[in-house]
């Protein structure tokens, strides 16, 4: 085989190009460099270093925010005006509106609330979809009432409760509405985590209502405004071993959650009262009057004993202790929107059984709880003229305390919850549990009310 030919040696002496030789070599590689770095993609995949692919260009580049600027900054060839720049809460707007967003309007950012269509609202979520100014209000989460003139309260037979729900009397309410559901762990967080984070403690009240009762440890918020301030008591912080430790709420990083996985749809529990009427006046709402309460639960003239009838509990409509020699049906909390077949004829849930829910009104009971001080403050027939939109309960709630007895829960100023618990075994419906506004415990929640007299 033929060797081939030995290659030509280059000169050893070099020649110095002139200066635009060198200027255009350096536009050359940067040139090059773009090439390399920004050509050759059709779809997002193709660019190795994360970018975005400009499929309109062809290249790869960094994504940039679009601004309200007149200039197509992310080179998605859509204009500002019709750029979506996410969403918003419109202004003194409940809740998170979904149907709020951010649009660029005469060169500045703008909530602007679509009115074309209406979301529909989704049930015990703490959303605002319909962007109404009300939460967890249509026509699937809660149920309208006209105004009536025939709604019993009290009891002359004590056997329907613990003997101080006498005289009956009848009194008139106007239209209002109700939630359908009792308040979920969801909504709840969705209103606590709107708030300002740096605001909250975890703590024990500094000044409780009840100086006699040894209070847990709380998430406090300052809803102060001033220098001074003012930590209300929101949530109960239960201890591992306590009753209902695993229904309980914890803090992470800068918001709260639900301390176990699939309790998002139980009604939320170990909130105070204080936490329940903040809650319900965020979402637009308040909590329901007593009145209001046995409205929704016996009827517009008391004409059944429970929500479904007068059928006494099972556990197939009351999660409460109906089981087998009074044991619990479950033990615990069910989803708020469980157990349809001991639902109101009208499709509210939960008004018997399940959780306690807080009331609007003082409690003013004898501290032997023998006698309501308010159901005996006026003649039976005079409730209509005195309250023609609904009684709203007495000014201030009365003092209970009776230290021999445990079962008995003691209070300075009494708010007092209706409903009956997963753990009760005393199927009368009219009982009530009383506890101060600044207290909580794993068997009272609450759900809001609208409409009907001025809280």
């Amino acid at each position: 085989m033929q060797a081939s030919p030995a290659p030509s040696r280059l000169p050893t002496t070099r020649t110095r190009a002139p200066a635009w030789v060198g200027a255009l070599f350096a536009l050359a590689a940067l040139r090059c460099n773009v090439v390399v770095d920004f050509t050759d993609c059709e779809t997002d995949r193709d660019c190795r270093l994360g970018e975005r692919c400009n499929a309109a260009r062809r290249y790869c580049e960094v994504p940039v925010a679009e601004l309200c600027n007149g200039v197509d900054d992310d080179h998605d060839g859509v204009a500002d005006a019709d750029e979506d720049f996410g969403p918003c809460e419109g202004p003194r707007r409940p809740g998170t509106c979904r149907d709020g967003r951010r649009r660029c309007v005469g060169g500045a950012i703008q909530c602007v609330v679509r009115t074309a269509s209406t979301p529909t609202e989704v049930c015990f979520n703490g959303v605002d979809e319909d962007c109404n100014g009300t939460v967890d209000d249509g026509a699937n989460c809660v149920v309208n009432y006209p105004a009536s003139t025939s709604v019993r309260i009290g009891s002359n037979n004590p056997a329907d409760g613990e003997g101080d729900d006498a005289p009956e009397h009848r009194v008139c309410l106007a239209p209002f509405s109700i939630d359908k559901h009792e308040v979920s762990n969801r909504a709840f967080l969705t209103w606590l985590n709107t708030l300002d984070p740096t605001k909250f403690m975890i703590g024990r009240p500094p000044a409780p209502l009840n100086t006699t009762r040894t209070y847990g440890t709380f998430v406090l918020y300052n809803d102060s405004a001033t220098a001074t301030p003012n930590w209300v008591p929101l949530v109960l912080i239960p201890q591992p071993a306590d009753p209902g430790y695993d229904l309980s709420i914890r803090r992470r990083g800068t918001l709260f959650e639900t301390l176990a996985s699939g309790v998002d749809t139980l009604p939320v529990v170990f909130a105070t009262w204080l936490a329940a009427d903040r809650y319900c006046r965020w979402a637009g709402k308040h909590l329901p009057t007593e009145a209001e309460f046995f409205r929704a639960m016996q009827g517009d003239n008391a004409s059944r004993t429970y929500p479904w009838g007068n059928d006494a509990p099972t556990c197939a409509r009351a999660n409460v202790a109906a089981g087998t020699n009074r044991a619990p049906c479950v033990g615990r909390p069910l989803p708020a929107a469980s157990l349809d077949t001991g639902a109101t004829p009208e499709g509210v849930f939960h008004l018997y059984g399940n959780v306690d829910e807080w009331m609007w009104d003082y409690l003013d009971d004898s501290p032997n709880y023998d006698r309501n001080n308010y159901y005996m403050s006026r003649a039976p027939t005079a409730w209509c003229a005195a309250f023609p939109e609904g009684p709203l309960g007495p000014a201030m709630g009365s003092f209970i305390n009776e230290p021999g007895n445990p079962m008995v829960q003691r209070c300075t100023r009494c708010r007092f919850s209706r409903g009956r618990r997963y753990s009760s075994d005393d199927p009368r419906p009219l009982i009530r549990k009383w506890m101060d506004a600044d207290n909580a415990d794993p068997g009272i929640g609450f759900r809001c009310a609208a409409g009907g007299a001025a809280r």
